[in-house]
């Protein structure tokens, strides 16, 4: 028996001292240690003084009710399994014994065998409670790591994108993030490799958590070598061929916008990899679909990704949403119908941004939202005209 080979350690707790030392002396025989005792007080005393697994408990002893102790037990010693026994055939009385916690109710006289194994199944049960327990515990303690991980990844996370917004003589870009979860598969990014020019990055990694956390962090480094028009398409080719491993090993791919905008001319070169929502909103009356796009990252082998070309003029809107976007506006789904008047009409990118995402944070959705917008903005020392607001609109 595996509970002999355990030895655990047993209270008999029975007024009739003859029938206490007969059960010690039958469960001795079985291989199990019990110590007695003929009342609640002697009980208490021997529960202080030693550890016990299972105590076996009258209902009614000469100086208190074994309800009583029984129900300081499952308070203060909830380890112990309790056995009660009665003289009395009463069907409430072990009602009542269950629903306080104890483990059985048996009715005297208990036979050797009967009393056997009320304790055997009593310890077993309570070995069951104790492991389950532990599993408990240690399974709170993994979440409360891991949630602690989690925040940790995503305050760095949070901290490599850039802040929003950006404001110039030339243009302003904005952008809005809600993660749908701890850590975010979406990232967004941009930076001034020279004084004329702004490179700016949207991607989705397919997946969640730690993971595409760090391949998100890997792939923005190794985009932000875009300094020319020409290093677009060898920036995107770096982020490939590093990403090949990881991606192929969590089944994952990501999909990016990649863009260089030139602040003179106000030429857009981009790479979609797989993205598909990328829009520029001529001033507040139209909107071009920039429908130029690759395979995702990860998707082939080799893979050779096409630059696209589009023009801002003043008052042009560069518009680039993660899917996302499409849970929170099912609208942004029908790409060839116009924004809203009051998004299109926005004075700048961050407005715009802001009517875009509205409900964002307050909501529970099933992927990020990320969003960012660039505006070219009417240079008066360039001499550019920037029409009105809601200029032409019926």
């Amino acid at each position: 028996m595996a509970a002999a080979e355990d030895s655990p350690h047993l209270l008999i707790v029975e007024d009739e001292e003859a029938l206490a030392k007969s059960m010690a002396r039958i469960l001795k025989s079985r291989g199990l240690e019990a110590d007695t005792a003929f009342s609640g007080a002697e009980a208490r005393q021997r529960l202080a003084a030693n550890e016990y697994e299972v105590v076996v408990l009258d209902v009614r002893l000469p100086d208190e009710s074994g309800y009583g102790l029984l129900g300081e037990l499952r308070a203060l010693r909830p380890d112990i399994a309790v056995v009660m026994i009665s003289g009395v055939d009463d069907p409430e009385l072990g009602k009542a014994a269950v629903e306080h916690g104890a483990h059985g109710y048996f009715v005297k006289p208990i036979g050797s065998t009967e009393l056997y194994l009320a304790v055997y199944n009593a310890i077993h049960r309570r070995n069951l409670e104790l492991e389950y327990r532990a599993n408990v515990h240690r399974l709170e303690t993994m979440v409360s790591e891991r949630a602690a991980q989690m925040a940790t990844a995503a305050h760095i996370q949070e901290g490599m994108l850039p802040a929003s917004p950006l404001i110039t003589d030339n243009f302003d870009v904005a952008a809005h993030f809600t993660p749908a979860r701890e850590i975010s598969g979406d990232f967004y990014d941009w930076y001034l490799p020279d004084e004329n020019r702004i490179a700016l990055t949207l991607g989705d990694v397919m997946g969640k958590g730690l993971p595409a956390a760090m391949m998100m962090a890997t792939v923005r480094a190794a985009l932000r070598a875009s300094a020319q028009v020409e290093d677009l398409e060898q920036s995107v080719r770096l982020a490939a061929r590093i990403m090949e491993a990881p991606l192929e090993v969590n089944e994952a791919f990501v999909t990016v916008f990649h863009a260089l905008f030139d602040l003179a001319s106000g030429d857009v070169h981009y790479i979609d990899a797989g993205h598909g929502h990328a829009r520029i909103l001529r001033g507040s009356t139209g909107q071009e679909n920039l429908s130029l796009r690759g395979a995702p990252i990860g998707m082939f082998p080799e893979q050779e990704f096409a630059i696209g070309w589009a023009n801002l003029k003043p008052g042009d809107t560069l518009l680039v949403f993660s899917d996302g976007l499409l849970d929170l506006r099912p609208d942004m789904g029908i790409k060839d119908v116009l924004l809203p008047a009051d998004v299109r009409r926005a004075e700048t990118a961050e407005d715009l941004v802001a009517l875009l995402t509205a409900g964002a944070r307050s909501r529970e959705l099933p992927d990020d939202v990320t969003v960012l917008a660039l505006r070219r903005k009417w240079n008066p020392k360039a001499g550019s005209p920037l029409p009105p607001v809601g200029q032409g609109e019926g």
